[in-house]
């Protein structure tokens, strides 16, 4: 039962597609508050509830020749705080439109096999059709 339990913290997500957008800039822990709540449902899936909402989720387990890179950005240029509009102090990243990125400026922070995609209320869709196009660059990039 122990050797259960360590595979399945070894194969466990760590990487989470949630349905929603936030403005929190601080940190919390993500297993503690989220992920030691993840319920296996029969069929395969998967349950949780955040800030009382009901998520079904589906985990996705990428073919062996590809890889889900986690990136950051952080441009050199930009200071931890800087001025917004009307001189308002601002931590918030720039826009893409003000962005020029170079290499040196995205860091790599995790690189993944799977990650886990969720929906309020309902399954998750998008997954299927990361299977097509996964399915349809396979078929393309080795046709001869």
């Amino acid at each position: 039962m122990v050797a259960e339990e360590a595979r399945q913290e070894r194969d466990a997500c760590v990487v989470h597609s949630l349905p929603f957008k936030t403005t929190f800039r601080g940190t919390t822990d993500i297993e503690e508050n989220f992920s030691r709540h993840i319920e296996h449902t029969e069929n395969g899936g998967l349950r949780n509830r955040l800030r009382g909402r009901t998520l079904i989720g589906r985990e996705v387990v990428l073919p062996p020749s590809y890889v889900l890179a986690v990136t950051s950005f952080m441009p050199r240029q930009q200071h931890p705080l800087g001025t917004g509009a009307a001189g308002c102090v601002t931590s918030s990243a720039p826009s893409l439109a003000q962005v020029e990125a170079v290499a040196s400026d995205v860091r790599i922070t995790a690189i993944e096999d799977r990650f886990c995609v969720w929906e309020h209320d309902k399954q998750p869709e998008r997954v299927d059709a990361l299977a097509h196009w996964l399915e349809l660059s396979r078929t393309l990039h080795s046709a001869p």
